[in-house]
Order: C-alpha cells, then sequence, then structure tokens
C-alpha cells in the first residue's frame, strides 16, 4: 500500500503593505542603500572636526507616472495605427479627468519583428508573422491619490502596465538650508559639551570640513519578501503516474524608508506615504586655542 506524507510549513513573517511604485521594482531589490556613519570626532593636538547626521523626509509636490502600451498586428502600420488609437483615448479621458495636455507625453519605446514557424512534416521554417509597437503614455500629476483613477482609466483602453512612478520634489534647496541649519545646531550643542568635558578652548573661526549632500527617492527604495515554504514529501516506491503541485510563491514589494536609526536628528519623521528622503552630513573643524 502507497503511503505518502506531506509535510508543509508555511512561514509568515511581518505583515507587509505594498506601496506605489510600479512595476519597474520587480527586477531591482534595494538594500538600503545608505547608512551614514555615526557621529565621529577628529582630534589632533591642535584641531579636532565634528560630524552632524541629519534627515528630512519630504513628501513630493508631483509625480510621473508611465504607463507602458503594446500592440501587435500583421504590418507595422496597422500595429502603429491601432495603439495610437487607444493611446489617443486614453489621452481623451485622461483629459476629461483633469489632466492637461501639457502633462501627457507619447514615448515611443520599440519595435520589433514577430517571429513564428511553418511546420511541414518533421520541418520547421521560420517566418515573420508580425510586428509589435511598443510605446510609453507619460503623465504628470500633482496628487498620489490620483493614481488609482489613472491605473482605472488606462485599463479601460488595455493598457495594465504601469511601468514607474517618478517622485518630483520642485526646489531642493530650501530643504538643504533647513538641514544644514539643523545640521549645525547639532554641532554647535556637541561642541559646548566638548569644550565643557574636556576644559579645550577654540580660536573663534572655524571652517567646513567635509559634507555630502543625497537624496533617496521611493522608487529606488523598494524592497522584495517572499514568504519561506517548505516542504517534504515521502514515497515509498516508484509511482510513474504520482504528481504533485506546490503552493505559488508570492512575492510582495515593499517601500523601505531610509532607517532613522543613524541620523542625530530628522525633519518631519512622521510621514503617512513614501517620502522623499534627503541626507545630509556636514563636518565643522574648529581650531584649538593652545
Amino acid at each position: 500500500m502507497k503511503t505518502l506524507t506531506i509535510l508543509l510549513l508555511l512561514f509568515l513573517g511581518n505583515t507587509l503593505f505594498g506601496q506605489i511604485s510600479g512595476n519597474s521594482v520587480i527586477d531591482q531589490n534595494y538594500t538600503n542603500l545608505r547608512q551614514p556613519v555615526t557621529t565621529k570626532i577628529y582630534l589632533t593636538d591642535s584641531t579636532f572636526v565634528i560630524q552632524a547626521n541629519v534627515l528630512a523626509n519630504i513628501i513630493a509636490d508631483s509625480y510621473v507616472a508611465v504607463f507602458g502600451v503594446s500592440e501587435s498586428a500583421k504590418s507595422l502600420a496597422d500595429a502603429n495605427t491601432n495603439i495610437d488609437k487607444r493611446i489617443q483615448a486614453f489621452i481623451s479621458a485622461l483629459t476629461k479627468s483633469g489632466i492637461a495636455k501639457d502633462d501627457i507625453f507619447v514615448d515611443m519605446t520599440t519595435q520589433t519583428q514577430l517571429a513564428d514557424y511553418k511546420i511541414t512534416g518533421n520541418y520547421a521554417e521560420q517566418f515573420i508573422s508580425g510586428f509589435e509597437q511598443k510605446k510609453n503614455v507619460i503623465v504628470n500629476f500633482t496628487g498620489i491619490q490620483d493614481l488609482g483613477n489613472l491605473v482605472t482609466l488606462a485599463s479601460g483602453f488595455e493598457i495594465y502596465d504601469l511601468v514607474k512612478v517618478d517622485y518630483i520634489v520642485n526646489d531642493i534647496t530650501p530643504v538643504y538650508s533647513k538641514l544644514f541649519e539643523a545640521a549645525m545646531e547639532i554641532i554647535n550643542t556637541k561642541k559646548k559639551l566638548y569644550l565643557s568635558a574636556t576644559g579645550l578652548k577654540l580660536l573663534p573661526a572655524s571652517q567646513v570640513y567635509g559634507e555630502s549632500f543625497t537624496g533617496y527617492y521611493p522608487n529606488q527604495m523598494y524592497k522584495s519578501y517572499t514568504p519561506n515554504v517548505t516542504s517534504e514529501l515521502y514515497t515509498y516506491y516508484d509511482d510513474s503516474k504520482f504528481r504533485k503541485k506546490d503552493l505559488k510563491k508570492n512575492t510582495t514589494y515593499y517601500y523601505e524608508k531610509v532607517s532613522h536609526s543613524y541620523f542625530d536628528k530628522v525633519l518631519n519623521p512622521v510621514v503617512t506615504e513614501p517620502a522623499v528622503g534627503f541626507v545630509l552630513t556636514l563636518q565643522i573643524k574648529y581650531e584649538i586655542e593652545k
């Protein structure tokens, strides 16, 4: 008598929530792109350097969604005509929903030949069976909550590929200025504490020893997660008719913000949607009075 034992273990970690990025994350799995080093003090007999790491979470001013459209036909002319009809209908629906025509752009990406085989007996001969035309519809919009409506509109014209979503911050200069001011406040506080602890005196002048200013956008910060599925299968004799079907391993993609653990201060620490993380590392060098 055949004995079959199947042991299946499903391990589901923390609950994960999908965020807004587009299908481009499927080919990317970013680790934590940057982990700022902890605050360092560089000390010699005549100078020392104090460092501050600060982060600002900034909600984007606008967004750019890229929708991929493809069409196949016997001739390239037919493929191009058919794809343009769908795109123009999509654009018309977008403008009726409130998107300005100036905020929509169509980008032709590729046109390729399609191959098939003609089989005669045991002989197969390849031939060109048609053409495929691909274009992108690029849409600029201001409210991330509107993306769901855009996806629904696109699906009405058999456009299902949301390629990516870019996050746009119009003016980075004020962000840099706020981070610089915050970093200097931290450095001045640390300087007072260090001088109090050491009894040193400093010359009035100081200089910027080094800085790094970087932005990390949500579509760069996605990671993937697949629940661990393990199974054991035991059979005591060969059975050529036996088949088994494993559970599908469903991969989840989620937004992993820049960790706050590495910073002296975080501006706007609590956000309810993916934000652009701007990081400033600032070093100031002081001369010790002898």
